[in-house]
């Protein structure tokens, strides 16, 4: 009876003999069968596999990159730098943040690696890992406004990570092709930045809760953090004692008691906050609600503002002077500015020169351009989706696209510093492009060219003979009476 219940049947339809293998024959039988269902597609038959819509899958059109090129990218200055691809077991880039400086990028995947690279060709300096199962995705990253070489990393494990970045020399000007040479720091921080407590100093968390965290923005004068969490509160922590000073959260029971015009506090997942540059006390975040908030420190009872008509599903929020600029997963209208003194909507950025062929917007990161020299007032924006296939620089003012860079894949994080601008999404790729527009450059005219700065003063002689001398050919009826009065005197 024993052995009947231990008794495994190896019947197999295609007669195997003890010395092939199962796996070959299923491979070459699979292989013939994908075969034999391309050739009859090729004739014009229909399918043998069960189907709920019969098409055809028609190939990609991509004679818009050419055309992009041609409009945006021939004779500007408008290049890619870096294409870096990645290995596509460290995930989705799903966070980045440029340095102060400029001379690099940290990039947050979906894997929970956190990579420092160049800030101009991509270049992996030191990486993080974690050893932990199965790995947290990095939503959010900012660097520090006081601290030197300090980041901040917001992770779905629930906590937020105190990354010290160690001080690898890489120029700017004189850039490394690959990674940069042999350094003790690399050998401390290939090691995990989870746990409690981290085993490595250069990475800690810093603040640790049960909900993922998802979003997290650092204040102008870095009193205080703010983290937006998975269960739609928002916490504002002190930097010094690392404690919880407010917590803005509403239970889902009161929700049924509270009109919709009254309530002032997120209910759903809270994946966008983004701090004032200028104003320490003024934050803004959005959330899965479909609303969009804006909030004072200084109110303990809940947000000052809120908008709706808006549709965040990612970090595609940013704050500029007293606008807000609002990305939103949606297909058309997705491009929203908003006056957060005068609380109301400015504009919805509907653009004149995008090519017809694309299904929708779809929004997954939002940006200003952070350029002190030419960008001061939130002219230009950068955007990225999972509709356009490409990264677009878009002209606020006057709604129209001046530069579009084509990516592979959704495009989930950006983040720019001066006349570069670094993106990344779900393909395995790292771009670093640059953005000139010919509107920066000042008109010089033909008079300004021919005038020489480095001329002289012209010194007249006190004799009469070397008056004479150094103007034989002026008429005096042409010089007038200043100027001869003038000449006269000094001749006396």
């Amino acid at each position: 009876m024993a052995s009947s219940l231990f008794n495994i049947s190896t019947y197999s339809r295609f007669n195997l003999s003890d010395s092939e293998s199962d796996i070959a024959v299923f491979v070459k039988e699979y292989g013939y069968r994908i075969k034999k269902q391309l050739d009859h597609e090729q004739m014009g038959g229909r399918s043998s596999f069960t189907s709920f819509v019969e098409k055809n899958i028609k190939p990609p059109n991509l004679t818009w990159i050419d055309e992009n090129y041609d409009k945006f990218i021939r004779d500007t200055p408008n290049e890619c730098l870096a294409s870096l691809s990645y290995l596509s077991e460290y995930g989705y880039i799903t966070s980045m943040e440029y340095a102060p400086d400029g001379e690099g990028i940290v990039v947050g995947h979906s894997s929970g690696l956190i990579q420092m690279r160049h800030g101009s060709t991509g270049a992996v300096l030191c990486t993080l890992r974690s050893i932990q199962f199965p790995p947290k995705p990095v939503y959010a990253i900012e660097y520090s406004r006081v601290e030197e070489r300090v980041c901040y990393a917001a992770c779905t494990d629930g906590a937020v990570y105190r990354i010290e970045i160690p001080n690898l020399v890489a120029s700017t000007e004189d850039p490394p092709q690959y990674c940069i040479r042999a350094d003790p720091a690399l050998e401390y921080l290939n090691t995990q930045y989870y746990g409690a407590p981290g085993i490595s100093s250069s990475a800690v968390p810093f603040i640790t809760q049960r909900s993922p965290a998802l979003s997290l923005g650092l204040c102008a004068d870095e009193a205080k953090l703010i983290v937006g969490y998975a269960d739609g509160s928002i916490k504002v922590y002190d930097m010094e004692t690392q404690e919880a000073e407010t917590t803005y959260k509403v239970h889902k029971l009161r929700l049924q008691f509270i009109p919709k015009k009254l309530q002032r506090m997120h209910f759903g997942q809270v994946c966008a906050v983004r701090c004032h540059d200028e104003r320490p006390c003024v934050f803004a975040s959005a959330a899965w609600d479909k609303t969009l908030r804006i909030w004072d420190t200084r109110c303990q009872v809940g947000c000052v503002t809120t908008f709706e008509g808006v549709d965040v599903c990612s970090d595609s929020i940013d704050l500029n002077r007293d606008h807000c600029m609002v990305g939103s997963w949606q297909p058309t209208e997705a491009l929203t500015v908003w006056d957060i003194v005068a609380r109301k909507r400015l504009n919805i950025i509907r653009v004149q020169n995008r090519r017809p062929d694309i299904d929708g917007e779809y929004i997954y990161a939002c940006r200003y351009w952070r350029s002190m020299q030419y960008n001061r007032k939130g002219k230009y924006g950068i955007i990225g989706g999972s509709g356009t296939n490409c990264v677009e620089v878009i002209n606020l003012h006057n709604r129209y696209i001046t530069c579009s860079y084509p990516a592979a894949g959704s495009i989930l994080a950006v983040t720019s510093f001066e006349e570069r601008i670094a993106f990344g999404g779900t393909a395995p790729v790292l771009n670093i492009v640059t953005f000139h527009d010919p509107k920066h450059e000042k008109h010089k005219t033909e008079a300004e060219e021919e005038y020489e700065y480095t001329k002289t003063e012209r010194w007249f002689p006190d004799t009469d003979s070397d008056t004479t001398e150094c103007m034989p050919n002026i008429d005096p009826s042409t010089i007038s009476r200043p100027a001869v009065s003038s000449i006269s005197q000094h001749v006396e």
